[in-house]
């Protein structure tokens, strides 16, 4: 049996209302949501929306952790103007959240460009270093951690593999800082055909009944057929769940069911329950 697990809720659509879900997280039986600042869930463009997201955290239980802003971003660009536009872009997001949001923001890794992918990886890496370096030290000052997602399979995608992340995640610890490390996405670890291996990371590749890899924070879980990054409720794809929850059974973070809708959410957590994994 799990303990200290929490299930969360986001929604993917940006273009829909956060106004018509976001109240109804705590009474579906949710741990928490997650807001994706990006549309009509941008918390830097919506002040009716942030004071709506703080009402929530201080009259709930909920947990609310934040998804930074992902069209447009890259972190890993060689582009001077546009590195520090996707930094400037991503710590705004964090500041206007400090109020609610107080364990994790998810951050992209970033993308190469005709140019990166001309260039030596360690050049990309350490782009993506200074700038998680530097979202993680306002991170910090709000008590926050940051979450680096694993990425689709698309070639100009970086952070797909869960040796590329701990690179990734080791390099920016040697910095010294603390406050990162991976946010595991099922749906898209399925996608990569990488899901067997992040899921020996998960449980550090022991069979200790207590050992899970603590550099994994936070979770995304979905479904899929493996060929495309579709958020299906979980049981709608061929994600094997018995596996990937066996594997979070020592899971001590937030794993966010990220889905089109907020239905689909509540199927989620129901086939979640059916398989009496909480």
């Amino acid at each position: 049996m799990m303990r200290e697990m929490r299930i969360s809720f986001s929604c993917i659509d940006a273009a829909s209302d956060p106004l018509n879900w976001i109240y109804r997280v705590d009474d579906a039986g949710f741990d928490g949501l997650e807001i994706i600042s990006e549309g009509k869930q941008d918390i830097r463009t919506s002040e009716q929306l942030r004071e709506h997201l703080k009402q929530i955290h201080d009259t709930t239980s909920l947990t609310i952790s934040l998804h930074a802003p992902l069209s447009d971003i890259n972190i890993a660009s060689l582009n001077d103007g546009i590195w520090r536009e996707s930094v400037r872009q991503v710590k705004q997001a964090i500041s206007y959240a400090h109020e609610f949001v107080s364990e994790i923001c998810v951050v992209h890794p970033g993308t190469h460009s005709p140019l990166s992918i001309q260039m030596p990886s360690h050049i990309v890496l350490h782009r993506q270093v200074d700038a998680l370096k530097e979202i993680c030290d306002l991170a910090a000052d709000f008590g926050m951690s940051i979450a680096v997602e694993n990425m689709t399979p698309e070639d100009m995608m970086l952070g797909r593999t869960p040796d590329e992340l701990i690179t990734l995640i080791d390099a920016v610890i040697a910095t010294g800082t603390e406050n990162i490390g991976i946010c595991l996405d099922v749906g898209h670890a399925f996608t990569t055909g990488t899901l067997h291996d992040f899921m020996l990371l998960l449980k550090n590749k022991t069979d200790s009944s207590t050992a899970y890899d603590k550099r994994i924070l936070h979770v995304h879980l979905s479904d899929n057929f493996g060929r495309e990054d579709e958020h299906l409720p979980l049981g709608r794809g061929h994600v094997k769940w018995d596996i990937v929850f066996d594997a979070l059974r020592n899971f001590k973070g937030i794993a966010v069911t990220e889905m089109l809708s907020f239905e689909d959410g509540i199927e989620s957590l129901r086939f979640i329950r059916r398989g009496s994994w909480l």
